[in-house]
């Protein structure tokens, strides 16, 4: 992979970074604020509904940064780009829709296959 390349996916990287973590302290600032009153049922229901969603996309953050951690780290190592399981190169096309990925189509695909077999 070129050194533009991978600026570019290291400087995608990083901005992804920095907004999970914009979001998930703006997470911690709004759940401690105080609520205030809290309404009629259908109120209170509404805002636990989107608590929920609120604290599963904190869990999705949560999980998501260590592997935008990682795929610095193999940017910095020489070996982002290259599928885990075969070292051959993923393709561009993959890692702009998903940067942090390991694997190419057919190391992923041949994973899923797998585990529908053994789930």
């Amino acid at each position: 992979m070129r050194t533009r390349e991978l600026n570019s996916f290291k400087s995608m990287l990083l901005d992804q970074r920095s907004e999970l973590i914009n979001k998930m302290q703006s997470f911690r600032h709004e759940t401690l604020a105080p609520v205030g009153e809290r309404g009629d049922e259908g109120d209170r229901a509404t805002s636990e509904l989107d608590l929920t969603r609120a604290v599963r996309d904190q869990e999705r953050a949560h999980m998501l940064l260590p592997k935008i951690d990682r795929a610095l780290q193999r940017i910095v190592d020489g070996s982002y780009g290259l599928c885990e399981i075969c070292e051959e190169p993923i393709g561009i096309a993959r890692l702009k829709a998903r940067p942090v990925a390991t694997l190419c189509i057919a190391c992923k695909e041949e994973q899923e296959q797998t585990e529908r077999i053994f789930a």
